[in-house]
């Protein structure tokens, strides 16, 4: 792309040759010719060798070939996904996959080696089965879902368009549900379903459990880590962000753009209303209501209050230091009352 093409797909503001040639994005520490880099905060002094930098609107930079916009990493991904986009393989079913004859495969759809589609499940139109992915029965696929190798995604689950699952995704597993009889666990019925929207990513090793008698939910929009747990009934917002290795139980709730840090751990029926930011390794009791605004620690509890309670846990060595100072104080004081 030229630089007059970035300034015009990321509506910026140009300074310096429109004629510039960018082959490829790279980090701004190491850019040099043919590059594009971003920065948000530059320390003063700072150089780069890129060929054109993505810079703050109120930014004092004039070296050099500019673009100025408002965000400039979201510009930056922008670009990105112009000069690096995802790799799509033409047409093709491969001589070893095996779909149902009884399945309806969409138009310009990939379908690679040992893949294997079920009865009666729909492939949309542009679709990406990578080597290994399994689809059950009765599973529907929108258009230009991305499936990377050794995905499974079980009978009867819902998937809108534009949906990418990495490697090693579960979709609709049986979900953790058992009801303790006199001498034994009996499973509780597992015959639900998932529905997944449209613009969904779920990264590689994730686990999405089927409802027990009704559905799991994901949003649209809705981005997902690698090895999360997300159980059976879950229902989750649009928007929403979840960090690896967060366990959410049964039947919880976490409503649209909510942040969710990484190994949260979630207990049943909880609910995370709209806007709410829960950080790294926070604990949410069962039943518990997360309103908005940023929350921390276990049990979980707004910032301000984890902060001040981890500050008084940081004191807790000289408090100790100054009770034992004024015991041997109290001490010595009923010895000299005595003598």
């Amino acid at each position: 792309m030229k630089t007059r093409e970035i300034a015009e797909l990321v509506g910026g503001d140009l300074s310096g040759d429109p004629k510039v040639e960018i082959v490829r994005v790279a980090d701004i520490a190491t850019a040099g010719d043919g590059d594009v880099a971003f920065y948000e905060k530059m320390d003063e002094g700072f150089s780069s060798n890129a060929s054109c930098l993505l810079v703050p609107q109120d930014s004092s930079a004039s070296n050099g070939t500019l673009i100025k916009v408002e965000n400039p990493k979201l510009a930056f991904a922008r670009v990105a996904a112009f000069l690096h986009p995802q790799k799509h393989r033409l047409t093709e079913i491969h001589p070893t996959a095996v779909i149902s004859d009884s399945a309806k495969i969409g138009q310009d759809v990939f379908i690679g080696a040992f893949v294997c589609v079920g009865d009666s499940s729909v492939i949309g139109d542009g679709c990406q089965m990578r080597a290994g992915a399994k689809v059950g029965d009765n599973v529907t696929l929108g258009k230009n879902c991305l499936l990377h190798p050794n995905v499974f995604v079980e009978d009867g689950c819902t998937l809108g368009s534009s949906v990418i699952l990495h490697t090693g995704v579960v979709i609709g597993a049986d979900g953790f549900g058992y009801v303790r009889g006199e001498n034994e666990y009996v499973k509780f019925p597992q015959i639900g379903t998932v529905v997944i929207e449209d613009n969904v990513e779920i990264g590689s090793n994730t686990c999405v459990d089927r409802g027990a008698l009704g559905e799991t939910r994901i949003g649209e929009g809705t981005k997902i880590d690698n090895l999360v747990q997300i159980a059976h009934n879950v229902q989750i917002g649009k928007r929403v962000v979840i960090a690896a290795q967060t366990g959410i139980s049964g039947s919880t709730v976490i409503e649209d753009d909510c942040v969710i840090g990484g190994q949260v751990g979630m207990g049943d029926h909880a609910r995370v209303q709209s806007g709410a930011v829960i950080g790294s390794q926070a604990g949410v009791l069962p039943g518990k209501i997360v309103r908005r605004g940023v929350w921390w620690g276990t049990p979980v509890q707004p910032l301000d209050e984890y902060k001040r309670q981890n500050a008084h846990m940081k004191s807790l060595s000289r408090l100790k230091d100054e009770v034992r100072r004024l015991a041997s104080l109290i001490e010595r004081i009923k010895k000299d009352r005595k003598s």
